[in-house]
């Protein structure tokens, strides 16, 4: 077999997704449509440790999308073109909560980010900052299914132009998002439980405004009071 008649070779891709996420099974049943070697790595909960056996993978891009796990530099490092996270907020929201502390915000414009990974959680170069406006009658449920759609959407366009032009279609994502930064530090899942334990002397204001942005059925604001966790009911 000559040169110019070898097989080209897939590119390699390894896969980090949520378990039991409908949005994590489109956008890796997309990365196989679109011909890329995937190996898929699913994350149950933030406790769950990556697979001892991980260390052995090395290809060309690494994509993460809504999974629980922190990866490691020496595992980032072996990707060959990028590795790319999607985060669910705007630039202006790194870290955890970012959705909340947007509603706590009372921010009027919300967003997706598609960035290079580096060692730093939600700190490396932007690829993509997509925005849309947050409505006033928003809360976590309906602000986050609008969020979840918007990051499938980027993540579908951001995949689909790395298998049509590869390195050469990242390079210009890079440049166009070059005045992109990302505004503070990561938030810490810590600051997340302070903001949705309630104190007992804030104010209607101050207590409309953290139900807003954290209450869930499964998740409600708390108050703590000698010993006990009183949950709110709506």
């Amino acid at each position: 077999m000559t040169k110019d008649t070898q097989e080209i070779k897939a590119p390699r891709v390894l896969f980090f997704g949520k378990n039991n996420c409908q949005y994590s099974q489109k956008i890796l049943e997309h990365l196989i449509h679109l011909g890329f070697d995937v190996e898929s790595i699913l994350s149950t909960n933030r406790q769950e440790q990556l697979p001892e056996d991980i260390g052995w993978w090395q290809g060309d891009y690494i994509i993460c999308f809504r999974s629980y796990f922190l990866i490691p530099k020496s595992l980032l490092d072996r990707a060959q073109i990028a590795a790319i996270n999607f985060h669910p907020a705007p630039t202006e929201y790194p870290g955890s909560g970012c959705l909340n502390w947007a509603l706590y915000d009372n921010a009027e414009i919300y967003g997706v980010t598609a960035h290079i990974m580096n060692e730093k959680i939600d700190n490396g170069q932007i690829v993509e900052c997509r925005r849309f406006p947050i409505l006033p009658q928003d809360n976590v449920k309906t602000l986050l299914g609008r969020a979840h759609l918007k990051i499938c959407d980027l993540a579908i366009d951001i995949t689909t132009g790395l298998a049509l032009e590869g390195k050469t279609f990242l390079e210009k994502k890079l440049n166009e998002s070059e005045n992109e930064k990302w505004v503070g530090n990561a938030r810490k899942m810590y600051e997340m439980d302070k903001l949705q334990t309630i104190n007992l002397d804030c104010s209607k204001e101050e207590l409309e405004r953290v139900i807003r942005a954290t209450y869930t059925p499964d998740f409600p604001p708390e108050i703590h009071l000698h010993g006990y966790k009183f949950s709110l009911n709506l």
